[in-house]
Formats: C-alpha cells, structure tokens, sequence
C-alpha cells in the first residue's frame, strides 16, 4: 500500500510539473490549422515548453517570493500563474503560426519555400474573406455562393456555402429554401474568388478597425462632407425619362 501511495504521488507530482506544457500544447493545438495529433509529439512538446518555463518564467516567481512560501495557498497561486501564462504564450503563439510569421521569414531569407499552412486550399480562403465563390464542381456544375466554411484540417474535408445560387448559361438559378449547402472538397475542380463591393459578405459582422476605416474614406469623399450619400461603385445611371407625346 506504501508503495502504491508513493508511486500515485509521483504521479501526480510528474503531472504538476507538466501542467504548463500540457496546457500550452491544449491551447495551441485547438486554435492552429495543423494540430498535433501524435500523443508522443504532444509528450514532448509539453517537456520542451516546461523547460522553457522553468528557464524563463521561474526566476520571475522566484523574484515575487511567491515559490519560496510553503504555504498551501502559495502553491495554488503559484500553479495559477503557469496555467493563465500557459494560456497566453498559447494563443500568442497559435497567432504567429496561423499568420505564417515565421515562415514567411525564413522564405524572406531564402531559407525555405515551406508555409505553416496544411495546404494552398486554407490560406486562399483565409486571406479572401471578403469574397464571394464560384465552385466549379466535378459533374461541370457552377456554384455561387458566400464561404462560411473551409477545410482547415486533414479530418475537416468540407466546405460550407451560404446564399448558394446555380450559375447557368443565362444567368443565376437561386436555391429557393435552402440556407446553406455542405460540400465535400473531393467534389470541387476549382474555386474562383469574386471580391465583394461592400467589403463584407451577407451576415458578416465587421471589425472595429474595419469599422474605422470605412468612416475615414467616407470622411474623404466630398460628397459626403457636402452632406449628399455617396453613389455605390459601378452605379448605373437611371434612363432618362421619355419626352413628352406630341401635341395634337
């Protein structure tokens, strides 16, 4: 029984002492395009950021005396702090990864010619997500329609379309009753992307900065400084009205 109890308490102990590891690796694989899958590749991910928190993050709490104290309530704090560091240095990190930061340096530096991006498909859709699609599917079907998603991981093989409409020779077949459409990505030839007018798609809620920069190029145009709105881009101009019927 003495035996058990203190192999339980290594455990446990070899459990705390990966507790930043593990949740980074958590974090990070639940918000990056290619997760880490392997059980062992997580292991060892795990051991190589507890390394670095002891190398970088414990001087730190040395220095606050919070690891000195004894106390029950200090190594709860103490557990505490790893854990909400963990949880920022994962999201910082999964930020970087999914923006091809470091890549995109090592390509600048002639390097690699790699991205951090599982496949062409995802970052053509991430970095055109003010654009609508047209997918030309296998069976020589068109496709018109708003992405709203698209395969980001190797399980994930579908795309979801809303406001789909059938293109057709003599122009859109809108689907009546339909929401949205699920297609698997073994069913699509090639996808063209059409940029949006009013720079966000139907349902599309805009950023805060998006937001500012709209108002700053409206605040540019004189016709909105002289009070009148703005005529949209490509408008066409209403025929003028038929002249009057001769008189008799």
């Amino acid at each position: 029984m003495a035996s058990m109890r203190l192999a339980s308490s290594e455990v446990v102990d070899a459990l705390m002492f990966l507790l930043p590891g593990l949740v980074w690796t958590g974090v990070y694989s639940s918000l990056v395009s290619r997760p880490i899958s392997d059980g062992f590749q997580i292991v060892i991910r795990a051991f190589i950021f507890t390394a670095v928190f002891q190398i970088f993050v414990m001087p730190f709490l040395e220095l606050s005396g919070l690891s000195e104290q004894n106390s029950p309530s200090s190594w709860i704090w103490e557990r505490l702090v790893l854990v909400l560091v963990a949880i920022v240095i994962g999201v910082v990190s999964a930020h970087i990864w999914n923006k091809d930061y470091i890549h995109r340096l090592l390509r600048y530096c002639n390097v690699t010619v790699e991205s951090s991006y599982p496949s062409a498909l995802y970052p053509a859709f991430a970095f055109h997500r003010n654009c609508y699609v047209v997918m030309h599917l296998k069976d020589r079907r068109r496709l018109y329609g708003w992405p709203r998603e698209w395969p980001s991981r190797p399980d994930d093989r579908h795309f979801l379309i809303k406001d789909c409409e059938w293109l057709v020779e003599d122009g859109r077949n809108p689907i009546e009753g339909v929401s949205h459409i699920l297609i698997s990505e073994s069913e699509v030839k090639m996808v063209e992307f059409l940029p949006c007018k009013f720079g966000h798609g139907p349902g599309e809620k805009t950023t805060i900065l998006e937001r500012i920069m709209r108002k700053i190029k409206l605040g540019r145009n004189p016709a909105v400084q002289r009070g009148v709105s703005p005529k949209p881009p490509n408008a066409v101009k209403p025929p003028p009205p038929p002249p009057p019927p001769p008189k008799k």
